[in-house]
């Protein structure tokens, strides 16, 4: 489908939702990554992930390849490629707390640990899950617990820092399409609807999850992926071009970026991240880019 197409299909959207609303921190475009430092282009880069020290990972998915940066005092340097046999099709990544790459294998399904200059560790061996655990996406705490999303379960597995399962909570199995889960400090678990545009929350305690919101088509249309910073939920609007901004009790906080293709504007955003001095990174899928903001924080 032509990008004219595409567009005057999701311009009513993007004409709903508008640019940036709300009393949410404005992000401000800072810089693009276009290409690696060699000037090989991004395709499709579907994940981008922030760790410590400023660490920073894309998956450049249409290339089969990781690139990993290091982000400082506002400047983005590196660029190392990894290419993996074990990692075709790199989809999610994430960065634990002792700086090792966790990546999602969109076509294998499959979850792999690499050292900080990419090197293969091993696949994460999910110990004492159900079968058919088919992983969709998944998130690490500040403990190094992983938060797996079974798209077949549907439900989510939380696991040790060694991958033993430790947790279950199911997820409705009817009327919804979850496509990530986010953690906060607390412990308490978020999963997002992309279909129904809902948000949903599980506590510490509980052991299935429960409505945090009803559908919030009005201000998201199909967000695909769900981030918790800073005690506010950011929901990546693929279809709609933009981040949608909810309070940890799902009060609306605003809106941010539009769609297009100019610098500032996202086509089919993938994921975001965040950095400690307010940076915020996001994989501008389908303008083949990585997006850097700054949030004045």
């Amino acid at each position: 489908m032509s990008r004219a197409i595409v567009f005057q299909s999701v311009l009513g959207l993007a004409l709903v939702f508008g640019p940036a609303v709300g009393a949410a921190q404005a992000f401000r475009h800072q810089t693009t990554v276009y290409s690696d430092p060699k000037e090989a282009q991004l395709r499709r880069p579907e994940g981008v992930a922030c760790g410590a020290g400023g660490a920073v990972v894309v998956a450049d998915t249409g290339n089969a390849r990781l690139l990993l940066y290091t982000y400082r005092d506002g400047t983005l340097s590196g660029g190392t490629q990894v290419k993996l046999a074990q990692v075709p099709y790199p989809y999610r990544v994430q960065l634990d707390p002792k700086g090792e790459v966790l990546v999602l294998d969109e076509k294998l399904r499959k979850i792999v640990r690499l050292d900080a200059k990419g090197a293969f560790l091993g696949n994460v061996d999910l110990q004492g899950a159900p079968a058919g655990v088919l992983p969709g996406s998944f998130k690490v705490d500040g403990a190094g617990n992983l938060y797996v999303l079974d798209v077949l379960g549907p439900r989510v597995l939380v696991t040790d820092a060694a991958g033993k399962v430790i947790r279950q909570l199911d997820l409705p199995r009817e009327g919804a399409q979850f496509t990530d889960v986010a953690v906060d400090g607390g412990g308490t678990v978020y999963a997002v609807d992309a279909v129904g545009a809902a948000i949903w929350i599980a506590d510490k305690s509980a052991t299935a999850f429960k409505r945090l919101t009803e559908s919030r088509k009005d201000v998201m249309s199909f967000p695909t992926y769900l981030a918790f910073h800073q005690g506010k939920l950011y929901a990546v609007d693929q279809h709609g071009g933009g981040i949608a901004i909810l309070g940890s009790d799902g009060s609306f906080q605003g809106r941010q970026l539009a769609l297009g293709w100019g610098p500032g504007l996202v086509y089919y955003p993938a994921q975001i991240c965040f950095e400690p001095d307010g940076a915020v990174f996001v994989a501008d899928r389908g303008n083949d880019r990585i997006q850097v903001f700054d949030t004045g924080r």
